[in-house]
């Protein structure tokens, strides 16, 4: 199935509203369109995970003696934690790790962690969704000091 890269002037998939080009056109990722109309984000992906990639598919062709195909999972379901144990176990990380209480609220409502380093790999509708979540701390906990820097 083929890929191409979405028209700038189609309306931005990130549900902005706005054009691609006036969106997220100008961003660290791109949107694709395959043959049937499915849109979906191209996100480069730096060796680290093209290493780690590499080291699944192996796991995969050890496992099931064939290379994965079309439909299988990257990760072996098996292997992974339930989501709510995973974002329990993701706070717990990023709690003790320091991390500023707005930050973790936003993760738990929206499931994104944004940074300086990947916001440009964001679509924008992403960006504002963290973003109001934060808000939303510091509307529940007006006694604390807006500093922060997401």
């Amino acid at each position: 199935m083929g890929q191409k890269k979405l028209s700038r002037n189609a309306r931005c998939p990130c549900d902005s509203g706005l054009k691609y080009k006036a969106c997220c056109y100008n961003k660290g990722f791109h949107y694709v369109v395959d043959d049937d109309g499915t849109i979906s984000r191209s996100v480069p992906l730096n060796e680290e995970a093209v290493a780690l990639l590499e080291e699944q598919r192996e796991r995969f062709i050890a496992k099931h003696g064939r290379p994965p195909g079309p439909d299988d999972f990257i990760f072996d379901p098996e292997d992974m934690p339930d989501e709510e144990t995973l974002t329990a176990e993701m706070v717990a990380a990023m709690s003790k790790a320091g991390i500023h209480p707005a930050l973790i609220h936003a993760y738990q409502k929206t499931g994104l962690l944004l940074t300086e380093e990947n916001r440009h790999l964001m679509p924008t509708s992403h960006v504002k969704e963290f973003e109001d979540a934060v808000d939303e701390y510091y509307a529940l906990h007006p006694e604390e000091d807006e500093g922060l820097d997401s």
